[in-house]
């Protein structure tokens, strides 16, 4: 008897009891998850055929990111700047210069170095901060051997919420090397990288790469107490 009741036990509890409605939940091929991943196969299918197809599809739809990591993201906030050479005028600090024409007859703009964050040397209110006055002269005397001049190239948006124009900045330097300067300072420990911000997965990558060799190197800012 008492085997009896136990295997109706087990019965009623598989059975779902009279009144009560068994739910399962069941997942949506059309949720954000699962779009997204059809909406990259579909990608990959088309770029077997056209490739040139596809990055335009890629574009469309914003996921030129996924399929081209190291490609510059497509700028939401246009700024006042175009890609090339430029002459600098004056170095503020480690990531920060102007750029323009010296006697100012075509206007001069203010560029931040994007993803590289130096020490603080002349915000108005904060103390000077180590290694910000080394940081500071380093990238005066790189753009002094690039003979003043800098290329200044776009990776996500073009302007920040100070009105700064945001900018990948490479050196030209004597021997025909081409220097990337922002990634230069992050890897020399003079600047922390910033990788919060939009820009390509493959330049984030190339920062994060640059800091660890800084960190286990202590140089500069990480020979400083953490």
């Amino acid at each position: 008897m008492a085997r009896k009741s136990k295997t109706k036990k087990i019965i009623s509890s598989i059975l779902p009891s009279p009144g009560r409605r068994r739910t399962t939940r069941r997942r949506s091929w059309l949720s954000p998850r699962y779009s997204g991943l059809i909406a990259l196969a579909v990608l990959l299918v088309i770029g077997l055929v056209n490739p040139t197809l596809r990055d335009q599809a890629a574009a469309a739809l914003n996921m030129t990111h996924i399929l081209h990591p190291n490609k510059p993201l497509r700028s939401n906030m246009q700024g006042p700047l175009e890609e090339g050479i430029w002459d600098v005028v004056r170095v503020i600090d480690g990531d920060t210069i102007i750029i323009g024409d010296s006697d100012n007859r075509d206007g001069q703009y203010r560029v931040r170095l994007i993803g590289a964050d130096t020490p603080e040397v002349v915000r108005p209110g904060t103390p000077v901060e180590p290694f910000g006055p080394e940081a500071s002269e380093f990238t005066k005397r790189k753009i002094a051997q690039a003979g003043n001049r800098v290329r200044i190239a776009f990776d996500g948006d073009q302007v920040d919420r100070f009105n700064r124009s945001l900018a990948m900045v490479y050196l030209q330097m004597p021997d025909g090397q081409e220097i990337w300067l922002n990634e230069l300072l992050i890897r020399e420990g003079l600047a922390r990288a910033q990788t919060q911000f939009r820009y390509s997965r493959g330049a984030k990558d190339a920062f994060r790469r640059a800091e660890t060799e800084a960190r286990n190197a202590s140089r500069n800012i990480w020979s400083l107490p953490q």
